[in-house]
């Protein structure tokens, strides 16, 4: 890579995470000024989470499933971090909406690392990685630095990924028990805002297996020679259409057997709302 072109892509991260610090938004950056391949990307993401400077408490994963890609126009999975200051463990918790303004809450399963999964060069097993994992139900809140709620197909995988994979927080739930004796691609999740109509629920052929997924994540970050640590998390892909985040409404996200998380999210004041949404 080039001094002039790390110096772009520095730039870039430094504009990404200032927005995630702040809650602001950017203009999708001009052709030049944009990711030209995964390496790129990643090189953004990581120096943004550099930049962030806060402890990884795990990760989150998009574009899981095959038909997912197809529809969302990526071309592999899609990683980002979950950082400390926005990653919540249990079944109800508070939020500020200035912490997560703008974001949208997605229903998903994730997975505690019970023993680390370190760099190696041959791939991982899901036999060998189900063995150090406990499956959880979990919300992620996702949300875009990019003024545009999504960028354009063609730019959309690259984009994203430099976007911390539009991760914005992290909210893991109760453990499941029994993972085998889940249907995950079909098990219903009723997400709902103040006992309104819930979401659609993802179709079968949508939603991910989510130990493949997360077999993908630990093999995906191994190969970048990263680790996933014992005690940190990773979820898995949305199972449900998204809903947004909004000020002043609790959220509940009912996983029937396998428990559910309330999440209540107290209210911006207008005045920084303005400023937000002008940002």
């Amino acid at each position: 890579m080039t001094r002039d072109r790390q110096e772009t892509l520095e730039g870039l991260a430094t504009l990404l995470a200032e927005a995630w610090l702040t809650g602001g938004k950017l203009d999708l950056p001009a052709s030049q000024d944009r990711p030209k391949d995964r390496a790129e990307a990643y090189f953004v993401q990581d120096r943004m989470a550099a930049l962030i400077g806060e402890p990884v408490s795990g990760w989150k994963a998009g574009a899981t499933s095959e038909n997912m890609r197809k529809r969302d126009g990526h071309d592999d999975i899609v990683p980002g971090r979950a950082f400390a200051s926005r990653f919540f463990i249990g079944s109800h918790h508070a939020i500020p909406e200035s912490l997560v303004f703008g974001a949208c809450i997605e229903p998903e399963f994730a997975f505690r690392i019970d023993e680390a999964i370190p760099v190696r060069p041959e791939a991982w097993s899901a036999r060998e990685i189900a063995a150090r994992v406990t499956a959880h139900i979990a919300i992620e809140l996702i949300g875009s630095r990019y003024r545009t709620d999504m960028p354009p197909a063609d730019v959309n995988t690259l984009m994203t990924i430099a976007d911390n994979g539009n991760g914005v927080g992290l909210i893991i739930g109760d453990a499941i028990a029994d993972p085998n004796a889940v249907d995950f691609h079909r098990h219903a999740i009723a997400l709902s805002v103040d006992g309104g109509t819930p979401a659609r629920n993802s179709p079968p052929d949508i939603r991910c297996s989510p130990l493949d997924a997360l077999v993908d994540v630990a093999n995906h970050l191994s190969a970048r020679g990263i680790a996933l640590d014992e005690g940190s998390y990773v979820t898995t892909g949305s199972a449900t259409e998204t809903v947004p985040v909004i000020g002043g409404t609790k959220a509940v996200a009912d996983f029937g057997r396998l428990g559910r998380i309330v999440l209540e999210f107290s209210r911006l004041p207008q005045e920084q709302a303005d400023r937000r949404e002008s940002a």
